[in-house]
């Protein structure tokens, strides 16, 4: 049987033309460009076999030679096959070693052919392998359909009157809903039954669905979700009200018995009924206070939903430090390995692992920055995957009115909607949390997804105030000397501290004056190094240290349930802030926490000439506008791809300004909501990403003893080097800025160092 096979691999360039052909018949190999021997084969062969054949080789070869050359050949491909029975690690594409070694992005049809050869054998093997059961599900839901049908004949495959439906309900006891309507799947969609089918029948919940079943066969995950994931609401259906329980869920993946009660009044507390939410497909804006284990409600729906239907759940926030303590967490804690977040502090190698992981399944969370939605690697991993829906962090960013506006947040209902382009199954649900909102936020969040997406969220809203709080303002009346009035307070305070102070510099000062005081303290803000933010974080969280003082860098995420007090020796920069960072106090509702501001009326002058530098006008939004048209002079397509420091400069603006780029961004912004522009994904080059020696004067050595490099280069080579260590900068604008070389001088310097 094995000889009436012919494998072929055709390869074709950009204008659909047939560029190389590779085939395998009788024994006989053939790799060349014509197809006169190949249409010979054709004719002689009684099956034909490739790898997605059905799909590209057949189509191009029949434009050539026509269909009729087609009409009784038996087709074979393995493609279709192998998430059928490889469904734990399938071959989408075929492992080609060739390339491996040669490092090269030709694709050799005669090796293809000789790979998918090897490839139907094991999937033969694989086939014979299942039992009889298992065997004749497949055939009779397969058989019908031609791109099948020639793999079950070359196997000798035969429909059998068995009730398919029956035997499915039977292998799948407690792995579906009792109430899925099979029979009728087994009439209307069987060949995307069979896929999910497949899919349920694995041994771990990484799998999930290719790429390409989602793409061409859409209705496959929303036959997964339906008799997966689709709470029926009987009494006797066991699986439903195993699997799709919450509370039993909640004690599963995190260990507790029952959810939070905010208000011992309420008949279900508002942490389940936004969980509920969370695993229906619907939309909704959650407040909950600091504390109040709000990242509980989104990241319980996400295990579910991953583990159940293999689906990712997307979480934006704003902090790459949030990030990092909630996938730390649980880790650590609770020993759920299926988060990961993807941020600029990975190295090239950890974002590699992070992107695979996504790519392959092994993750049910991703966190993100609302700016990495811009990155056309984060879109291509996100359109390979089913999403279940869009968890918004400190979705108060989104509103002019909240304190932390994020001009990048407005970016994410654009991104949502080119996901949801080829997605048949409806809108991506989104859940968006905030801790704090005042009224005007919650509309300004809801008016968005409204007017950008057509979705209207639901609220789910708590008043409840943290009664197990204590708050004291403490008048300073010199404020010259607040540590006065500062180490009394420390002395007879419950610990442990945290101490928040606005400046960076600030902190460190404070820090120093404790040490000296005698203190057991540590401290903690955005520039530390990793590593020493790191040990100390770590210090105070096991107790090592009993006070740390920092910047409201700290605690976002931090899962410390003992902090006693918390005390802020600057004011915070809004409301909403202060109830934040005073909320990281007793999260242990059994704990009395006490929170205690130092206060000077010379604060607030500060607060209010800080906040008048942020604002951007309009003069400077028609500076940027100026800008854009000057670089899109010249471009046909009026397209262009420049930093922000490019733009500000042709704006005219001092480069050296504080959150220059968040300011030209927001300008484009206001002008792309105006119909001025339109942004769309970045455009990254990597010139270099990591430095190869120890430290600066290793590299000045190394420079200096090179040969073949001009003195000139050898200066430009250590003013560069010199700015990328001591201002840990590698963006190549900002180093042509710092140094007052052009971008091409920068460019080649990048290549000198790196040869």
């Amino acid at each position: 049987m094995i000889n009436k096979i012919l494998y072929i691999d055709i390869e074709t360039n950009k204008n659909g033309k047939i560029k190389d052909v590779g085939a395998l018949f009788n024994g006989q190999e053939l790799h060349e460009r014509k197809l006169t021997k190949i249409e010979n084969w054709i004719k002689q062969a009684e099956y034909i076999c490739g790898h997605n054949i059905v799909a590209h080789d057949i189509p191009f070869l029949k434009k050539f030679l026509g269909s009729e050359i087609f009409r009784n050949k038996k087709i074979v491909d393995t493609l279709l096959w192998s998430p059928l029975l490889f469904s734990d690690s399938p071959y989408h594409k075929l492992v080609k070693g060739y390339k491996i070694v040669n490092d090269s992005d030709y694709n050799n049809p005669l090796s293809d052919c000789k790979l998918t050869k090897q490839l139907l054998i094991d999937e033969l093997n694989k086939f014979n392998e299942l039992s009889p059961v298992i065997q004749k599900v497949y055939t009779n839901l397969l058989y019908s359909s031609k791109a099948y049908s020639g793999f079950l004949e070359l196997i000798n495959a035969k429909r059998s009157n068995i009730d398919t439906a029956i035997e499915i309900k039977n292998l799948f006891r407690n792995k579906i809903c009792d109430s899925s309507n099979i029979s009728q799947l087994t009439k209307d969609n069987p060949i995307e039954l069979a896929y999910a089918f497949s899919l349920i029948n694995t041994k771990e919940d990484k799998s999930i669905l290719a790429n390409w079943v989602n793409n061409t066969l859409p209705k496959t995950q929303q036959i997964l979700d339906d008799i997966r994931f689709n709470y029926c609401g009987q009494s006797s259906c066991n699986y439903c009200n195993s699997n799709l329980n919450p509370k039993t869920a909640l004690q599963s993946y995190f260990g507790y018995s029952d959810f939070r009660k905010f208000d011992q009044n309420e008949a279900i507390s508002l942490q389940e009924k936004t969980v509920r939410a969370g695993i229906s497909s619907d939309s909704f804006v959650a407040v909950f206070p600091t504390g109040g284990g709000k990242s509980l409600t989104f990241q319980l729906p996400a295990l579910m939903k991953g583990s159940l239907s293999r689906q990712l759940t997307v979480i934006i926030s704003p902090l790459v430090s949030l990030m990092k303590d909630q996938v730390e967490n649980l880790e650590n804690r609770f020993d759920i390995t299926k988060a990961v977040a993807i941020n600029g502090l990975l190295s090239p190698l950890e974002r590699q692992d992070a992107i695979e992981r996504v790519e392959n399944g092994d993750v049910h969370l991703l966190y993100l920055s609302p700016e990495s939605l811009r990155s056309p690697t984060i879109s291509r991993i996100l359109k390979q995957r089913s999403i279940a829906r869009f968890v918004i962090d400190e979705a108060h960013c989104f509103s002019s009115w909240g304190q932390d506006f994020r001009v990048d947040y407005l970016y994410i209902a654009d991104f949502i909607k080119n996901l949801e382009e080829n997605r048949i199954t409806g809108k991506i649900p989104v859940s968006c949390f905030t801790a704090t909102a005042k009224p005007q936020v919650i509309e300004d969040i809801k008016t968005y997804f409204k007017t950008k997406l057509n979705i209207d969220l639901n609220e789910f809203i708590t008043r409840a105030s943290r009664t197990n709080l204590q708050y004291e303002v403490v008048e300073v009346k010199d404020p010259k000397r607040k540590m006065n009035d500062l180490l009394p307070i420390l002395d007879h305070c419950e610990k442990p501290v945290i101490i928040y102070a606005s400046r960076t510099k600030k902190v460190e000062e404070i820090h120093g004056l404790l040490e000296k005081a005698g203190f057991n303290s540590t401290y903690f803000h955005g520039k530390l190094d990793k590593d020493i933010k790191k040990s100390c974080m770590d210090a105070f969280m096991t107790n090592e240290k009993d006070i740390i003082v920092a910047t409201s860098a700290f605690g976002m995420g931090v899962d410390k349930e003992d902090v006693k007090t918390v005390i802020h020796y600057n004011i915070s920069d809004s409301l909403e802030n202060y109830i934040q960072e005073a909320g990281r106090a007793g999260r242990d509702e059994k704990i009395r926490a006490k929170c205690y501001i130092l206060f000077n009326d010379q604060d607030l002058n500060k607060h209010f000439s800080l906040l008048q530098q942020t604002k951007i006008n309009q003069k400077e939004i028609q500076q940027i506008w100026q800008a854009l048209k000057y670089l899109s002079k010249y471009r046909k397509a009026k397209k262009i791809s420049n930093s922000a420091l490019e733009i500000a400069q042709k704006a005219g603006w001092d480069t050296e300004i504080q959150e220059l780029e968040t300011r030209v961004k927001s300008a484009v912004a206001a002008l792309e909501d105006q119909g001025f522009l339109k942004r769309k994904q970045n455009s990254p080059r990597i010139f270099a990403n990591s430095l190869m020696v120890p430290n600066l004067s290793k590299a000045l050595e190394k420079i200096h003893q090179s040969k073949n490099i001009t003195e000139t280069q050898i200066q430009n080579c250590s003013r560069v080097l010199q700015r990328i260590v001591k201002d840990d900068e590698c963006r190549i604008d900002y180093l042509a800025d710092r140094t007052g070389l052009n971008l091409k001088d920068i460019r080649d310097v990048i290549d000198i160092l790196r040869n």
